[in-house]
């Protein structure tokens, strides 16, 4: 199975309008997703995730529902020295953390807005409906933005290619700015810091490239890139 790999998650927005926000330092978010052939096929996941702009970090918790399987664990992205760990429960219940290099473009800020498609109301409640840069060639992107709190509501995704159809939605709750302690990375994956073990508690030879990452992960980070 082909899993994605890490770039993590985020929808705010650059507006066309004269009303703005603030440019955030980051952002911290619990979430669904749900998609029907969608990048790598269909899947639900759950979870939260907490992405620096400034600092150019990550860390998310997950559980991914994908192929009559469910994966869960933690991840964590750091730009400084282009590393990834990924901290998942063996079969035993015992915590593992996985060293792997990390090629992941972390953004600055919000996305291009293509088209600002105008007020909208989801339920009883106002925002702003917007159109943005996916960051892939082959996705078109919709997001719902509050522009009273300045956070995203609701993103929506579809497969360029009409002869393919494929679709996904993301929602997003108790938006915030991140924590410190958010990207502190946890005291299972110590020993890995700066060696070449890919694991750290085992001697299977494994590294985060063979196991399940969170696909949100993916286009959360994405959304945010210029």
């Amino acid at each position: 199975m082909k899993f994605l790999s890490l770039a993590f998650l985020l929808i705010m927005v650059a507006f066309a309008s004269a009303r703005t926000c603030p440019a955030p330092t980051g952002i911290s978010s619990t979430y669904t997703f749900a998609t029907y052939n969608l990048g790598n096929g269909g899947f639900y996941e759950v979870g939260s995730f907490n992405i620096d702009f400034e600092g150019k970090r990550a860390a998310s918790m997950f559980e991914l529902y994908s192929d009559s399987n469910v994966y869960s664990g933690w991840v964590y992205e750091y730009a400084q020295n282009q590393t990834s760990y990924l901290l998942q429960a063996d079969q035993n219940g015992n915590l593992k953390c996985y060293e792997s290099p990390s090629s992941a473009n972390f953004p600055s800020g919000y996305p291009a807005v293509i088209n600002d498609v105008g007020p909208f109301r989801m339920g009883r409640f106002n925002v702003e409906m917007l159109e943005v840069d996916s960051g892939s060639p082959s996705l078109n992107q919709t997001v719902f933005f509050d522009l009273e709190n300045c956070a995203p509501v609701s993103s929506y995704f579809a497969n360029k290619d009409e002869s393919n159809p494929g679709f996904g939605t993301m929602n997003f709750f108790n938006v915030q700015i991140p924590s410190e302690s958010a990207f502190q990375l946890p005291q299972e994956c110590y020993g890995v810091v700066g060696s070449s073990r890919p694991l750290v508690g085992s001697h299977q030879r494994r590294t985060t490239k063979d196991i399940p990452h969170p696909h949100s992960l993916y286009y959360q980070l994405n959304m945010f890139k210029f």
